[in-house]
């Protein structure tokens, strides 16, 4: 029998539809949306130029009265009493990340790195006639960023790389120039603009300069640009024919979306997550996390893993995919109920024994996640002690929605740790307000000891603001001896993680090494 197949002119027609109401949607989407755009924001423009000025100044003050804090200290230059006198002072700070001491051209020793053997500073980008210094974009030392510094008399400041992260718009680049005493013109600090480059002409108010929209804001000490693309648009109506070809074209795209989006959805690594959860496939795995000092397993960290078929996906592909997705607390409980499974019986055995999971800022902040852990918990016959909870600095944006969390399961029981401490380059004010039970220092810190590298000196560091916080310490990525040498040598309580002493396992690998070592 002939196969009967469908007529070109039966298929054409579908795909030319699709095609047309894609482009419709398109094009009327993107006219519609920039004149939306352009008319509804002008007011949203202001505002967050106001927020962006009100920010900068504050940053900019705070450092103008640091400067002369660190410039007037009364102690000896450079001396102990005066670093920790600096260090005091910077625990105080909101935006600035250092403070530093030079003399005759060349830093001496900072709030964070402590005395350094002198090394002579690079040119300003900006040198005003009250001696005020400005460096744009300098590389720092202890992280892959780079920061502003200013600096007078015999002092300079780090400025918080991040201090307008928070006020972000995917809409709208901005610049922040910062304005001192005696300059004729602001040079650019944070954003968008070019670091350094000074700017002779910086129109106040708002404007529009061919596809840009722009308003420009100064105050006492810092100017704001914000601007935004506005290819092709026209601020004048369009025609009725026009919008009512934009509405049809809207509804048509938004309809070829919905069917690319349901294609999508069936192949995306979402939709195969929330399959995999559904049918219970994620596995979890243990690590063993020592007492350095005693070489005795203490706890371990629940690792949660995923085999979709024959492929594994590693977690740092699959968690923001679960994040974005809205299911990072079904994977969160997934990890749970499988260490309940796993481990309860070990636990009831062993009460001083605890096993730590990972959580998302999601589930710390989220009142449902504390009472499900509480009530699995309980039916398990598992104490909140032997359930540890880490989170990543990333965790606590929110800071008080946070402080409120981990205050709130603290009194549960539980200890809670912050995870790849040091990658977020947390201030210790910040730190001390958490009140968190420990750090887990990152491994990128460990991988440095014995190579010679300038990050190694802030370890110590580290370790001296954990004991002055009563904190506990966790050291990831230990994989040789001498990284274990290094971290007992310091004389102080540290707990060990890494390839050293174990790698992950199943749970009854895990029980049965920690038999062993008892």
């Amino acid at each position: 029998m002939p196969v009967i197949r469908p007529y070109k002119w039966q298929i054409v027609p579908q795909v030319a539809l699709v095609i047309a109401l894609i482009i419709l949607g398109s094009l009327a989407g993107s006219w519609i949306g920039r004149l939306v755009i352009i008319r509804s924001d002008r007011g949203h423009m202001l505002s967050l130029s106001n927020q962006l000025l009100k920010r900068a100044d504050f940053v900019f003050a705070e450092a103008d009265t640091i400067l002369s804090k660190a410039n007037a200290t009364g102690f000896p230059f450079c001396s102990a009493s005066e670093i920790d006198y600096l260090r005091d002072t910077l625990f105080d700070t909101k935006y600035l990340k250092d403070i530093g001491r030079v003399q005759d051209g060349a830093f001496h020793c900072s709030a964070v790195f402590g005395s350094a053997k002198p090394s002579p500073l690079a040119k300003p980008d900006l040198a005003t006639n009250d001696g005020t210094l400005v460096y744009a974009n300098t590389p720092l030392a202890i992280s892959n960023t780079t920061a502003p510094i200013i600096g007078r008399g015999n002092a300079n400041v780090v400025l918080d790389p991040t201090a307008f992260d928070a006020m972000t718009d995917p809409n709208y680049s901005f610049g922040i120039l910062f304005k001192p005493p005696g300059a004729q013109n602001p040079v650019a600090m944070f954003g968008g603009l070019e670091a350094g480059k000074r700017h002779e002409k910086l129109p106040e108010g708002a404007g529009r300069d061919g596809d840009i929209v722009f308003r420009n804001l100064c105050g006492e000490r810092a100017c704001v640009s914000l601007q935004a693309h506005v290819t092709d648009l026209e601020e004048d109506a369009f025609p009725i024919e026009a919008s009512i070809t934009g509405l049809g074209g809207t509804l048509g795209g938004a309809l070829a979306l919905i069917i690319l989006l349901l294609q999508r959805k069936r192949l995306s690594l979402g939709a195969r997550l929330a399959q995999a959860l559904d049918k219970r496939r994620l596995t979890v795995v243990y690590q063993p996390i020592f007492d350095i000092g005693t070489n005795t397993p203490r706890s371990a960290e629940a690792l949660v893993r995923w085999v979709d078929g024959k492929e594994a996906i590693p977690p740092d592909i699959f968690i923001p995919v679960a994040e974005d997705e809205g299911l990072i607390k079904r994977v969160t409980l997934s990890v749970l109920d499988r260490v309940l499974a796993d481990m309860t019986a070990f636990l009831q055995a062993d009460r001083t024994f605890r096993i730590n999971i990972n959580i998302s800022a999601a589930d710390l902040i989220d009142p449902a996640f504390a009472s499900a852990l509480e009530q699995r918990l309980r039916q398990a016959n598992v104490r909140s002690e032997q359930l540890g909870l880490e989170i990543t600095e990333r965790s606590t944006a929110n800071a008080a929605a946070a402080v409120d969390a981990i205050r709130t399961l603290r009194a549960r029981g539980h200890r809670i740790y912050i995870d790849d401490f040091g990658t977020g380059y947390s201030s210790l004010a910040y730190l001390g307000n958490l009140n968190v039970d420990g750090i887990k220092i990152d491994k990128s810190f460990t991988q440095t000891i014995g190579t010679g590298s300038v990050t190694v000196s802030i370890v110590p560091q580290i370790v001296d603001m954990a004991r002055v916080l009563n904190l506990g310490i966790v050291v990831e990525g230990i994989e040789t001896a001498t990284q274990r040498d290094y971290f007992a040598g310091l004389q102080t309580p540290i707990d060990g993680q890494g390839w050293f002493y174990g790698k992950p396992v199943s749970a009854a690998a895990m029980q049965e090494l920690v038999q062993e070592k008892f």
